[in-house]
């Protein structure tokens, strides 16, 4: 079986975590790593549906693991938060 490496922060304690939802929310916090994206932005650099994308990113904001921050009246970026847990490797 492949090893698989997902980003520290999509292990969420209080939920059931699936493979498909680290999975997602591993693609979400890569992308915004370096710099915050847009839900447009993020949306087309994950390819994720547009609910998956919705579910994952208030999942992560209630766990404050991202954070939106407004740049206009009805726009906003999506941004990591800078909390960390410890790497995941080997999920099974």
């Amino acid at each position: 079986m492949a090893e698989e490496n997902f980003h520290p922060n999509a292990y969420i304690p209080s939920i059931r975590n699936r493979k498909a939802g680290l999975k997602a929310r591993s693609l979400i916090l890569n992308s915004i790593a370096k710099t915050p994206l847009k839900p447009r932005e993020l949306r087309s650099k994950t390819g994720l549906s547009l609910s998956s994308l919705h579910y994952h990113l208030k999942l992560l904001e209630k766990h404050r693991l991202v954070r939106k921050r407004k740049i206009g009246k009805k726009r906003f970026i999506v941004e990591e938060t800078g909390l960390g847990q410890k790497q995941i490797q080997n999920f099974t």
